[in-house]
């Protein structure tokens, strides 16, 4: 499958160093397959994390995210919530379609998702799928709470789909 970037006309122009701050510049920048924030409460790990998807997202039209927390129940008041605050912060809340039940958010210019599960049961996350381009990233957010690798790798696995843009990484 060819993957192109998202058209240009709908992104804004955005000064990301000025929205972040300092002190993240290797991470934004970094092309390793995992990429691990470390700090004290009120970091920026999330925020940083959080823009860096949501522009991440923007510009890859056929990237999907999954964001993932050990408790399905503690995604809605963390992670969703943070990117109401990005696509707020970046000032694109009109290109974005928040499911509250779901929860679940769509990129409306390309129908791109991003979705949020729990490892209460992680099973339910291998079979996991979006209608338009590949899940290819996945946030865990306080990753330190989740006790078996195995459930980690499980996740993994579910998220790496084919891909043959040249400039792209997971």
């Amino acid at each position: 499958m060819k993957m192109n970037k998202a058209p240009v006309n709908v992104q804004p122009t955005i000064n990301f160093r000025e929205v972040i701050g300092k002190g993240y510049n290797r991470f934004w920048h970094s092309k390793n397959f995992y990429r691990v924030c470390k700090g004290s409460r009120g970091s920026k790990k999330s925020k940083t994390t959080v823009i860096n998807l949501t522009k991440r997202l923007m510009q890859y039209s056929w990237a999907n995210i999954l964001v993932v927390r050990r408790f399905s129940n503690t995604l809605k008041q963390s992670c969703y919530t943070d990117f109401k605050w990005a696509v707020n912060r970046l000032k694109v809340k009109n290109l974005f379609k928040f499911n509250e039940s779901m929860p679940e958010i769509t990129y409306t210019p390309t129908g791109q998702k991003i979705l949020f599960r729990g490892l209460d049961d992680p099973l339910k996350i291998t079979s996991i799928t979006v209608d338009v381009g590949i899940l290819c990233w996945a946030w865990f957010e306080e990753a330190y709470e989740i006790e078996d690798q195995h459930k980690f790798e499980t996740v993994v696995e579910s998220i790496r789909g084919k891909y043959d843009s040249p400039d792209f990484f997971k």
